[in-house]
């Protein structure tokens, strides 16, 4: 079975990041994942900064207290700023939407991406 110890979670505090959580959480779960949550923010932040960092911190609080999150406020390129958050702080994945950045995301990643489509996204499977 694979085995994810440090799992990176981009966040942004929209609907999307917060199913995004909930798919990392349940991972985690399985895996005994501690979970880093990154909310990204371009510069200049200033204007969203306080609300991000409230969202973050909301975001944090719904972890279940069996696991391990830490959470941290990124300013800059989304795409680099994750890219060296998972390098720096030693994660073995990626979680995120499927968002603007994801491709770059995927493609520049040394450890596995998992892309989280909101529902509606994507092919119709059931037919």
């Amino acid at each position: 079975m694979l085995r994810y110890r440090h799992v990176l979670i981009a966040f942004d505090g929209s609907p999307e990041s917060a199913l995004v959580l909930e798919h990392a959480v349940a991972l985690a779960h399985v895996t005994r994942a501690r979970l880093a949550i990154v909310a990204l923010a371009p510069r200049p932040a200033w204007s969203v900064r306080d609300a991000l960092e409230a969202q973050l911190r909301a975001a944090a609080d719904g972890v279940p207290d069996d696991l391990e999150v830490t959470t941290r406020l990124l300013e800059g390129d989304p795409a680099h700023e994750l890219l060296r958050a998972a390098r720096e702080g030693d994660h073995d994945a990626i979680i995120l939407g499927a968002n603007g950045f994801a491709d770059r995301v995927v493609h520049d990643a040394a450890v596995p991406v998992i892309l989280i489509h909101s529902p509606g996204e994507g092919p119709d499977l059931a037919a």
